[in-house]
């Protein structure tokens, strides 16, 4: 089977540019030092995890609330595990900066089963919502991670009802 001119110049400068891909991380070590395959994975686990720490600090996560038609939508995102059962509990939004209980909460989402989002979503009635927070206030979101009873906060956002 002959292949077309165009088809093997792709096919090479795919596999130069793989080439030159595996090799360029090695190029930190031309100082001479021997390049193993052990000093290779450990150099690539430091720098994966050093990009994890800056992709999920431990403040990424931020709350969200908005009037969407006659729903009030609710987010708490930037979550640093999927939201699901094996990392969270729950999460809650309230009327006040205190922890969540029966006199503040305005909604909660129960972490379901499973799941890959590093968010959790829930809607209300607008109705209910006008009820108890005033324009201009402020909603808190909340977090429970799982096998824990402390809530840690996940910021807060002014509720507006005009545009």
């Amino acid at each position: 089977m002959k292949m077309k001119s165009r088809r093997k110049s792709i096919l090479c400068f795919s596999t130069v540019a793989l080439l030159f891909s595996a090799l360029a991380p090695l190029s930190a070590f031309a100082d001479g030092t021997t390049v193993t395959s052990d000093t290779y994975n450990q150099s690539l686990s430091q720098t994966l995890a050093l990009s994890n720490l800056v992709i999920f600090k431990e403040d990424s996560a931020y709350t969200d609330a908005y009037v969407y038609g006659k729903s009030v939508k609710f987010l708490i995102g930037g979550l640093e595990y999927p939201f699901n059962v094996n990392n969270y509990q729950r999460v809650s939004w309230t009327i006040d900066d205190k922890v969540p209980s029966v006199d503040n909460v305005l909604t909660t989402k129960v972490a379901p089963k499973t799941g890959t989002s590093h968010e959790a979503k829930t809607s209300e009635r607008l109705d209910r919502i006008k009820e108890k927070v005033n324009n201009n206030d402020l909603i808190y979101g909340w977090i429970l991670p799982a096998g824990s009873e402390d809530w840690s906060k996940a910021g807060s956002v002014k509720m507006t009802y005009e545009k």
